[in-house]
């Protein structure tokens, strides 16, 4: 299964329980699309660089998530109809480290050649 990485921003009015209860929406339905909780790391308040609805700060709360494709749109859908969810964003990260490994392998060949020469 591969590898996502999800952040989202979490309106900053959110506090206790009400903050936790944003978070646990979440993780329950990554948990109900059959993804498996790799790591949740909660960022905390930060300015954001623009005001979004009306909000210039934000609770960022960043998950890394291991899941089949279904769970994409499952979490699109659920970030665009529930409330108190500012921004989010579903990366990919196995294709982000292949290409890190093929850009690494092309500079080690460069520097061989660089040697031979």
């Amino acid at each position: 299964m591969p590898l996502y990485e999800v952040m989202f921003i979490v309106q900053p009015d959110l506090e206790g329980e009400a903050l936790e209860g944003a978070i646990s929406r979440v993780k329950e339905l990554m948990e109900r699309e059959n993804g498996e909780i790799v790591s949740l790391k909660k960022m905390g308040k930060r300015k954001m660089a623009y005001e979004i609805k009306d909000f210039k700060e934000g609770f960022y709360v960043i998950v890394n998530l291991q899941a089949s494709r279904e769970v994409v749109p499952a979490l699109d859908h659920f970030f665009k109809v529930n409330e108190g969810y500012l921004r989010y964003i579903v990366i990919r990260l196995e294709e982000e480290k292949k290409e890190q490994k093929n850009e690494k392998e092309i500079v080690e060949n460069v520097q061989e050649d660089n040697k031979e020469e």
